[in-house]
């Protein structure tokens, strides 16, 4: 997979940190917003941009990060 196909790896990981949030707790709350398509293995993919990030992925994500969903897309 090329790099540029998941843009927004580095910034969930990112606001993952600043959260302090370990990669199973952000799972936890994404399940918790009842969408299952995510896993520790997925996200730390998504994460080192290893994994295509669907626009599910980031709607979920960026609600359980609770920011506006563009603030996980590179300026």
């Amino acid at each position: 997979m090329r790099r540029d196909a998941n843009l927004i790896g580095r910034n969930v990981a990112r606001l993952r940190d600043q959260q302090r949030l370990t990669q199973k707790t952000l799972v936890a709350k994404v399940e918790v917003l009842n969408y299952f398509g995510i896993t520790r293995d997925v996200l730390s993919n998504i994460e080192l941009q290893k994994y295509v990030a669907t626009d599910k992925h980031a709607y979920f994500l960026a609600k359980a990060l609770k920011v506006p969903i563009g603030d996980l897309f590179p300026k």
